[in-house]
């Protein structure tokens, strides 16, 4: 998890030396993301089903190499982007004072939690020993976590 908070750091200080503020990012996003909700649920959910399925069948075929690449490249692409997001949700509340996973982010959250699960069960299916729980859990943590950091922070912003 470490590294993919310290690659999301590093473009957000790219973005900042660049000159590009939160309400250039966050306009653009939010409207993508309204406008293509549907699209991103209905794609995202059928992927990850897909490659559950996918993962069953190559699994009773035995072609285990190029599959568990793939499961372990979705896998890890979607680590990195709850790490993005939770940064950008910390950075966006602290700088504009709205919170991204309940604005319009909501639906992007939700199919990358389902392509977690799908890629962790296909990884599990091929290797019943790889070790998928403690990311799971800190993974699925990891939104209470942000929470936690934006209501102890508006706590405190509030006291002082």
């Amino acid at each position: 998890m470490g590294r993919y908070f310290f690659i999301a750091v590093c473009a957000v200080v790219t973005l900042h030396f660049t000159g590009v503020t939160s309400t250039e990012v966050i306009t653009p996003l939010l409207g993508f993301l309204a406008a293509h909700r549907t699209v991103i649920l209905g794609g995202g959910l059928f992927g990850a089903f897909a490659l559950v399925c996918a993962a069953l069948i190559f699994n009773g075929v035995g072609l285990f190499a190029i599959f568990h690449l793939m499961a372990k490249a979705v896998y890890e692409l979607v680590q990195f982007l709850l790490c993005a997001m939770c940064l950008a949700a910390l950075i966006f509340w602290f700088d504009l004072g709205g919170y991204f996973w309940l604005e319009g982010g909501g639906a992007l959250v939700i199919v990358l939690y389902f392509l977690l699960y799908g890629a962790a069960f296909s990884l599990r299916a091929f290797d019943f020993n790889y070790p998928i729980k403690d990311t799971l859990f800190s993974y699925s943590v990891l939104p209470l976590v942000c929470i936690a950091v934006i209501w102890g922070g508006s706590l405190i912003w509030q006291v002082l």
